[in-house]
Protein backbone atom coordinates (compact mmCIF):
# COMPACT_ATOMS: atom_id res chain seq x y z
CA UNK A 1 0.00 0.00 0.00
CA UNK A 2 1.26 3.39 -1.10
CA UNK A 3 2.66 5.40 2.23
CA UNK A 4 -0.23 8.70 2.57
CA UNK A 5 1.30 12.46 2.08
CA UNK A 6 -0.51 14.03 5.36
CA UNK A 7 -1.82 17.29 3.72
CA UNK A 8 -2.84 20.39 4.66
CA UNK A 9 -5.43 22.92 2.40
CA UNK A 10 -6.14 26.71 3.33
CA UNK A 11 -8.77 28.35 0.69
CA UNK A 12 -12.08 29.28 0.89
CA UNK A 13 -14.62 27.09 2.29
CA UNK A 14 -16.01 26.28 -0.68
CA UNK A 15 -12.83 25.56 -2.62
CA UNK A 16 -11.53 23.66 0.02
CA UNK A 17 -14.20 21.19 0.21
CA UNK A 18 -13.38 20.40 -3.17
CA UNK A 19 -10.20 19.70 -3.31
CA UNK A 20 -10.94 17.24 -0.36
CA UNK A 21 -12.82 15.67 -1.95
CA UNK A 22 -10.75 15.69 -5.19
CA UNK A 23 -7.83 14.79 -2.64
CA UNK A 24 -10.22 11.77 -1.35
CA UNK A 25 -9.42 7.68 -2.24
CA UNK A 26 -5.76 9.28 -3.44
CA UNK A 27 -2.76 9.19 -1.30
CA UNK A 28 -2.75 12.47 0.18
CA UNK A 29 -4.65 12.38 3.08
CA UNK A 30 -5.98 15.89 4.31
CA UNK A 31 -5.35 16.33 8.03
CA UNK A 32 -6.75 19.89 8.41
CA UNK A 33 -8.42 22.71 6.39
CA UNK A 34 -8.40 26.54 7.72
CA UNK A 35 -9.40 29.81 5.78
CA UNK A 36 -6.17 30.87 6.53
CA UNK A 37 -3.17 29.51 8.63
CA UNK A 38 -3.29 31.37 11.72
CA UNK A 39 -6.60 29.19 12.60
CA UNK A 40 -3.98 25.94 12.19
CA UNK A 41 -1.75 27.63 15.57
CA UNK A 42 -3.13 24.97 17.50
CA UNK A 43 -2.35 22.08 14.91
CA UNK A 44 0.19 19.62 16.18
CA UNK A 45 0.07 16.69 13.22
CA UNK A 46 3.06 17.34 10.91
CA UNK A 47 2.27 17.73 6.97
CA UNK A 48 4.69 17.34 4.14
CA UNK A 49 2.39 19.07 1.88
CA UNK A 50 0.28 22.28 1.79
CA UNK A 51 -1.80 23.78 -1.13
CA UNK A 52 -3.28 27.26 -1.17
CA UNK A 53 -6.31 28.14 -2.55
CA UNK A 54 -6.89 31.84 -4.35
CA UNK A 55 -7.40 35.12 -3.08
CA UNK A 56 -5.60 38.98 -2.82
CA UNK A 57 -1.84 38.93 -3.24
CA UNK A 58 -1.30 40.25 0.36
CA UNK A 59 -3.25 37.62 1.47
CA UNK A 60 -1.22 34.75 -0.56
CA UNK A 61 1.93 36.38 0.43
CA UNK A 62 0.92 35.70 4.31
CA UNK A 63 -0.09 32.43 4.09
CA UNK A 64 3.09 31.30 2.28
CA UNK A 65 5.32 33.34 4.66
CA UNK A 66 3.18 31.55 7.94
CA UNK A 67 3.11 28.01 6.22
CA UNK A 68 6.75 28.44 5.49
CA UNK A 69 7.51 29.15 8.58
CA UNK A 70 5.61 26.17 10.28
CA UNK A 71 6.31 23.48 7.87
CA UNK A 72 10.25 24.53 6.31
CA UNK A 73 10.21 21.12 4.63
CA UNK A 74 7.13 20.65 3.73
CA UNK A 75 5.69 21.11 -0.19
CA UNK A 76 3.66 23.95 -0.92
CA UNK A 77 1.41 24.00 -4.03
CA UNK A 78 -0.92 27.55 -4.98
CA UNK A 79 -4.04 27.51 -7.17
CA UNK A 80 -4.41 30.72 -8.41
CA UNK A 81 -7.49 32.45 -11.05
CA UNK A 82 -4.96 34.34 -13.38
CA UNK A 83 -5.96 37.50 -12.56
CA UNK A 84 -3.10 38.43 -10.33
CA UNK A 85 0.19 39.47 -10.83
CA UNK A 86 1.87 35.78 -11.62
CA UNK A 87 5.33 37.34 -11.46
CA UNK A 88 5.24 37.97 -7.54
CA UNK A 89 3.30 34.50 -7.08
CA UNK A 90 5.97 32.95 -8.53
CA UNK A 91 8.75 34.93 -6.80
CA UNK A 92 7.53 33.32 -3.58
CA UNK A 93 9.10 30.09 -5.23
CA UNK A 94 6.05 27.62 -4.63
CA UNK A 95 7.06 23.98 -5.02
CA UNK A 96 3.99 24.09 -8.03
CA UNK A 97 1.43 26.57 -9.17
CA UNK A 98 -1.84 26.04 -10.96
CA UNK A 99 -3.59 28.78 -12.71
CA UNK A 100 -6.69 28.03 -12.75
CA UNK A 101 -7.56 24.78 -11.62
CA UNK A 102 -9.50 22.63 -14.80
CA UNK A 103 -9.72 19.44 -13.00
CA UNK A 104 -8.87 16.97 -10.43
CA UNK A 105 -6.63 14.81 -12.76
CA UNK A 106 -4.46 18.20 -13.15
CA UNK A 107 -4.26 18.79 -9.69
CA UNK A 108 -3.39 14.62 -8.30
CA UNK A 109 -0.64 14.86 -11.59
CA UNK A 110 1.29 18.44 -10.23
CA UNK A 111 0.88 16.97 -6.05
CA UNK A 112 2.50 13.87 -7.93
CA UNK A 113 5.51 15.96 -9.84
CA UNK A 114 6.02 18.68 -6.82
CA UNK A 115 6.43 15.48 -4.11
CA UNK A 116 9.33 14.20 -6.97
CA UNK A 117 10.88 17.42 -6.00
CA UNK A 118 9.94 18.86 -9.31
CA UNK A 119 8.91 22.75 -9.66
CA UNK A 120 5.62 22.81 -11.60
CA UNK A 121 3.80 25.75 -12.96
CA UNK A 122 0.79 24.64 -14.56
CA UNK A 123 -1.21 26.99 -16.89
CA UNK A 124 -4.97 26.16 -17.79
CA UNK A 125 -4.79 26.00 -21.92
CA UNK A 126 -7.37 28.99 -22.39
CA UNK A 127 -5.48 31.13 -19.70
CA UNK A 128 -2.15 30.70 -21.82
CA UNK A 129 -4.14 31.38 -25.42
CA UNK A 130 -5.65 34.57 -23.77
CA UNK A 131 -1.56 35.44 -22.79
CA UNK A 132 -0.51 34.89 -26.43
CA UNK A 133 -3.57 37.05 -28.19
CA UNK A 134 -3.13 40.13 -25.67
CA UNK A 135 -0.05 41.50 -26.74
CA UNK A 136 0.15 44.61 -24.91
CA UNK A 137 -3.24 44.97 -23.75
CA UNK A 138 -3.46 46.08 -20.09
CA UNK A 139 -3.80 44.33 -17.19
CA UNK A 140 -7.18 45.38 -17.17
CA UNK A 141 -8.50 44.27 -20.70
CA UNK A 142 -6.22 40.50 -19.55
CA UNK A 143 -8.63 39.55 -16.84
CA UNK A 144 -11.70 40.89 -18.87
CA UNK A 145 -10.91 38.74 -21.80
CA UNK A 146 -10.11 35.90 -18.93
CA UNK A 147 -13.64 35.94 -17.57
CA UNK A 148 -15.46 36.13 -20.70
CA UNK A 149 -13.40 33.71 -22.49
CA UNK A 150 -13.62 31.39 -20.25
CA UNK A 151 -17.16 31.43 -20.01
CA UNK A 152 -17.54 31.44 -24.07
CA UNK A 153 -15.69 28.11 -23.36
CA UNK A 154 -17.01 25.94 -21.48
CA UNK A 155 -20.55 26.86 -23.46
CA UNK A 156 -21.84 28.03 -20.49
CA UNK A 157 -24.36 30.72 -21.77
CA UNK A 158 -25.14 32.28 -18.59
CA UNK A 159 -28.24 34.87 -18.26
CA UNK A 160 -27.52 37.94 -16.17
CA UNK A 161 -30.17 36.12 -13.64
CA UNK A 162 -27.64 32.80 -13.68
CA UNK A 163 -24.39 34.66 -13.10
CA UNK A 164 -26.00 36.05 -9.95
CA UNK A 165 -27.26 33.13 -8.21
CA UNK A 166 -23.95 31.14 -9.49
CA UNK A 167 -21.69 34.04 -7.66
CA UNK A 168 -24.15 33.83 -4.27
CA UNK A 169 -23.91 30.37 -4.11
CA UNK A 170 -19.79 30.91 -4.33
CA UNK A 171 -20.07 32.93 -1.91
CA UNK A 172 -21.89 30.38 0.21
CA UNK A 173 -25.38 32.18 0.23
CA UNK A 174 -28.12 29.61 0.61
CA UNK A 175 -31.35 29.40 -1.73
CA UNK A 176 -33.51 31.78 1.02
CA UNK A 177 -30.63 34.14 1.00
CA UNK A 178 -30.27 34.26 -2.59
CA UNK A 179 -34.30 34.96 -2.86
CA UNK A 180 -34.31 37.59 -0.78
CA UNK A 181 -31.65 39.34 -2.11
CA UNK A 182 -32.98 39.57 -5.18
CA UNK A 183 -36.49 39.63 -4.67
CA UNK A 184 -37.36 36.30 -5.83
CA UNK A 185 -38.97 32.82 -4.51
CA UNK A 186 -36.82 30.07 -3.64
CA UNK A 187 -38.22 27.81 -5.90
CA UNK A 188 -36.96 30.63 -8.72
CA UNK A 189 -33.87 30.37 -7.50
CA UNK A 190 -33.87 26.61 -7.70
CA UNK A 191 -34.75 26.47 -11.26
CA UNK A 192 -31.99 29.11 -11.82
CA UNK A 193 -29.76 26.84 -10.16
CA UNK A 194 -30.35 23.84 -12.09
CA UNK A 195 -30.10 25.48 -15.56
CA UNK A 196 -26.82 26.91 -14.38
CA UNK A 197 -25.44 23.14 -13.25
CA UNK A 198 -27.24 22.11 -16.53
CA UNK A 199 -25.49 24.38 -18.87
CA UNK A 200 -21.76 24.09 -16.51
CA UNK A 201 -22.07 20.23 -16.99
CA UNK A 202 -22.03 20.46 -12.90
CA UNK A 203 -23.64 17.76 -10.41
CA UNK A 204 -23.77 19.98 -7.68
CA UNK A 205 -23.87 23.85 -6.60
CA UNK A 206 -20.35 22.73 -4.55
CA UNK A 207 -19.02 22.01 -8.34
CA UNK A 208 -20.71 24.95 -9.67
CA UNK A 209 -19.20 27.31 -6.76
CA UNK A 210 -15.82 26.30 -7.45
CA UNK A 211 -16.39 26.72 -11.28
CA UNK A 212 -17.14 30.35 -9.97
CA UNK A 213 -14.08 30.76 -8.16
CA UNK A 214 -11.65 29.25 -10.40
CA UNK A 215 -12.68 31.08 -12.99
CA UNK A 216 -12.63 34.90 -11.32
CA UNK A 217 -16.32 35.09 -11.84
CA UNK A 218 -16.77 35.93 -7.83
CA UNK A 219 -13.84 37.88 -7.43
CA UNK A 220 -15.01 40.54 -10.24
CA UNK A 221 -18.86 40.93 -9.45
CA UNK A 222 -18.26 44.18 -7.86
CA UNK A 223 -15.53 46.03 -10.06
CA UNK A 224 -16.11 46.95 -13.56
CA UNK A 225 -15.34 43.54 -15.36
CA UNK A 226 -18.25 42.76 -14.63
CA UNK A 227 -21.32 44.22 -16.92
CA UNK A 228 -23.98 46.50 -15.04
CA UNK A 229 -26.48 43.89 -16.22
CA UNK A 230 -25.13 41.52 -13.02
CA UNK A 231 -26.45 44.21 -10.66
CA UNK A 232 -29.15 43.41 -8.59
CA UNK A 233 -32.44 43.39 -10.15
CA UNK A 234 -35.38 45.37 -8.79
CA UNK A 235 -38.32 42.65 -10.11
CA UNK A 236 -40.03 41.86 -7.70
CA UNK A 237 -42.44 39.36 -9.36
CA UNK A 238 -40.11 36.48 -8.93
CA UNK A 239 -40.04 35.83 -13.08
CA UNK A 240 -36.58 35.53 -14.23
CA UNK A 241 -35.08 38.86 -15.89
CA UNK A 242 -36.21 39.73 -19.75
CA UNK A 243 -34.28 38.29 -22.96
CA UNK A 244 -30.85 40.98 -23.24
Amino acid sequence: MSKSTPTIIVARAVLREGIASILQNTTYKVVATAATPRELAHFRQPATLAIVGPGKLDEIVENVRLLRSSMPDGKLVLITDGTIDLARILAMSPDGCIVNLGSGDTLVKVLELVLMDQQIFAMGRSIAKTAVQSGARTAGDNATNKVVGELCESNASLSPRERQILISVAEGKSNKVIASQYKLTESTVKVHLKAVLRKLGKQNRTQAAIWAIEHGLRDHVHGSIVPEALAPSSRDDGLPPEPP
